[in-house]
């Protein structure tokens, strides 16, 4: 499979839900790349958040979730954890007392491992967590993010709610990571559809 079902152009519609609260907005890429750059221009609590999926109106459970990725690259790397971004799985609110934030029930951060993977600045490669891809986006180099954070209750019978990319408010200025397509990989969840795909592309 290789094939985008999706796309975001900067200053759509739909791409100004994908960057919702993102501060600065993302810009087109000025090594003249295909997809959306972003850098931090100053000390303090910038980062981007990309809402590239949302299961307000559908079941999937964390369970289904097979995988998540994005392809391209991290622009400035000083070997700080905190200069790479992350993948966050939110699930849905329950209203019983265990929900852990004020608009959802719990939170799951797919980080990088650094010790046990290489980095090289502005490398275009394939970065994912839980499990690898369907598609190989062409070969690129594959980099899991192997570690979890779980703000609540890892459940895998909870529903997604929202599926993110972000960035880490902690990096120093000049941090900067160039996106070119965001991927989710699902098994079954209805009976409505089989697996399901979503690979879209970011262009600028």
């Amino acid at each position: 499979m290789s094939y985008s079902n999706y796309s975001a152009k900067l200053g759509s519609i739909g791409s100004m839900a994908i960057v919702a609260d993102s501060n600065p907005p993302p810009m087109p890429d000025e090594n003249g790349r295909i997809g959306w750059s972003w850098t931090k221009m100053s000390a303090g609590s910038e980062k981007f958040n990309y809402y590239y999926y949302a299961g307000t109106h559908e079941s999937v459970k964390v369970k289904d979730v097979t995988s998540l990725y994005f392809c391209g690259s991290i622009d400035k790397w000083t070997d700080a954890t905190s200069e790479a971004p992350f993948f966050v799985v939110y699930t849905k609110m329950k209203g019983d007392g265990s929900d852990a934030g004020t608009w959802y029930h719990s939170r799951h951060a797919f980080i990088l491992h650094k010790g046990s993977q290489l980095i090289r600045a502005s490398e275009k490669c394939l970065f994912y967590c839980i499990g690898e891809p369907i598609d190989d986006l062409g070969g690129a180099r594959k980099i899991p993010f192997k570690t979890r954070i779980d703000t609540g209750a890892y459940d895998i019978e909870d529903e997604v709610l929202y599926v993110t990319l972000q960035s880490d408010s902690g990096a120093g200025a000049g941090a900067s990571v160039y996106a070119e397509c965001l991927g989710m990989d699902m098994k079954s969840f209805s009976r409505r559809a089989g697996d399901t795909h979503i690979k879209m592309n970011l262009l600028s």
